[in-house]
């Protein structure tokens, strides 16, 4: 007689029909999760009205996938404190807090290595569209001298981060898109600033930072910024409408003599392409006189854009012997322009040790026709146009000292030589 056996029934091959309860669940793709840098994966699910994260303390995946079902029973079987108690009891205890807007920036201040001024834009960012989430009044924002601006400040900081979410923020930039629709000029400006908003607020939640940030606070879970996008960019070529070579014409017979400083920024915006930052704390011991170069680089009192914004520049014979003079006149200054305000080298705040010529300089461009809003910078972007159309593009990107020639071509260079097919000429 043939023996009856039991037949073996085939496992299930889709771990999605499985209870979190069974490891076998959390093996399926994007159950278990690993941050940038760390090894280890983590769970986070919701239950009972809740939502939590956990870190599972292996890299193992099927050790990861069993401890995160276990971890989910105890929640179902005994509660959320139950299993905090055993599996994050630092949360209990205190030792990491639910994070606050005003906790992460301090914390992400203290762990990132960018830039001061790059985090002072990255607070301002995430405070900006915190604010405009919640509805904190802004009149504040801008009363400094009467602590208007600390309290507005402070109002902001007290935020969970929890109560900023995704839904929130890409309901934020749908509304400050709306509003400028009409005007096609002010929506592109407003897609911009949303976009640089975003770009720059996101940076403290960098997936760099991050695991460090969750060594020191509770980061809810999802993050505030999961899944906005930033609008497609604008074109931002840049369209000379002006004349250089008479604006600095006119700058030498008007502000040589007057106003030296400000004729100094001139010549550094519109004929070495310096940024503004660069120009306030230019050392006269960046020149060069032997060798007719501007060398811009790191020094004790200011840190460049980037370390591609390091680099020379030449200098031709006329402009070198105009700094040259310049030099002989203020031979116990450290600093190329003068200005009564000592350099800023600590705190996140930017601070100009010579705005008030900046502005000056500004006001004059404007009286000569160059209505953009920054017109110094616009002198940067006069020069790569110029560098470009004589020397090509690679020049004005080595000369506007570019990380990437991409930026150059998009942004910069305009095209001022007459291009035309000389196949019909005569034609009509």
């Amino acid at each position: 007689m043939k023996e009856i056996t039991a037949r073996k029934l085939p496992e299930k091959k889709n771990p999605a029909g499985f209870s979190k309860t069974d490891a076998r669940y959390w093996l399926a793709p994007g159950r278990l999760f690993k941050e940038n840098g760390c090894p280890h994966y983590y769970c986070r699910f919701a239950a009972k009205g809740k939502r939590g994260r956990f870190a599972l303390d292996t890299p193992n995946q099927r050790a990861a996938a069993a401890k995160a079902a276990e971890i989910y029973r105890t929640v179902v079987a005994s509660g959320w404190d139950s299993a905090l108690e055993h599996y994050r009891p630092e949360a209990l205890s205190g030792a990491v807090k639910p994070a606050t807007v005003g906790d992460l920036i301090e914390a992400a201040c203290m762990i990132s290595t960018a830039r001061r001024h790059s985090l002072d834009a990255y607070t301002k960012a995430f405070r900006r569209i915190v604010s405009e989430i919640k509805g904190v009044a802004k009149e504040r924002k801008y009363d400094a001298l009467k602590g208007g601006t600390l309290a507005w400040r402070q109002q902001v900081d007290e935020i969970p981060l929890m109560d900023i979410l995704p839904t929130d923020v890409q309901a934020w930039k749908t509304r400050r898109l709306r509003e400028s629709a009409a005007d096609p000029m002010a929506k592109r400006k407003a897609t911009v600033t949303v976009n640089s908003l975003i770009r720059n607020a996101k940076a403290l939640l960098g997936k760099k930072l991050l695991p460090f940030l969750e060594q020191r606070l509770r980061i809810p879970r999802p993050l505030p910024f999961e899944g906005v996008s930033m609008e497609k960019s604008p074109s931002m070529r840049y369209t000379s409408r002006i004349d250089a070579y008479a604006i600095l014409a006119r700058a030498k017979d008007e502000l040589a003599e007057t106003e030296p400083e400000v004729f100094k920024v001139l010549i550094l915006a519109i004929v070495c392409g310096l940024r503004r930052s660069e120009i306030d704390h230019l050392l006269w011991r960046a020149f060069d006189f032997t060798r007719s170069i501007l060398r811009v680089e790191n020094t004790e009192f200011h840190q460049l854009k980037s370390e591609d914004s390091a680099g020379e520049v030449d200098l031709d014979s006329g402009t070198c012997a105009w700094f040259h003079s310049a030099r002989a006149k203020h031979r116990k200054s450290l600093f190329a322009i003068e200005s009564p305000n000592p350099p800023r080298t600590n705190g996140l705040s930017r601070c100009y040790r010579c705005d008030s010529i900046f502005q000056r300089a500004n006001q004059w461009l404007r009286g000569q026709g160059v209505k953009d809003e920054k017109p110094l910078h616009t002198m940067r972007k006069e020069i790569g146009s110029i560098i470009a159309n004589e020397h090509g593009i690679f020049a004005a990107s080595r000369y506007l000292r570019h990380s990437d020639i991409r930026v150059t071509s998009s942004i910069y260079a305009d095209k001022k030589r007459v291009v035309t097919p000389k196949v019909f000429c005569g034609l009509f």
